[in-house]
């Protein structure tokens, strides 16, 4: 999943929700109209300080504007899970651990 494109969701999804127009969100951010819609489409990753601005904004907080986890398939958590295991893969014990989480899962 591309970060800029989730992130374009949860602003867009949190814009909605606040029934915020893309005109206001710009206006209360200090930016064009056409960045938020860039923003909101993924074209365009906002700076550090109108991410800020943006979640003042929408009064929601930076964990929650990055929170993609609703937007994820199954193939973006087999990726996550590939790239933790990859993180663990000379460490036994850990691995251990892991099959034996899984076993009992399965």
């Amino acid at each position: 999943m591309q970060l800029k494109k989730a992130l374009g969701k949860n602003i867009q999804k949190y814009r909605k929700i606040n029934k915020i127009t893309q005109e206001k969100l710009a206006e209360l951010v200090g930016v064009e109209i056409n960045s938020i819609s860039s923003v909101e489409t993924g074209k365009y990753f906002p700076s550090p300080d109108n991410i800020v601005n943006i979640a003042k904004a929408l009064k929601v907080s930076l964990p929650d504007l990055f929170n993609f986890k609703d937007e994820y398939t199954n193939e973006d958590y087999l990726e996550e899970i590939s790239c933790r295991l990859n993180l663990i893969k000379n460490d036994k014990s850990k691995l251990m651990s892991v099959n034996a989480f899984l076993e009992n899962l399965l």
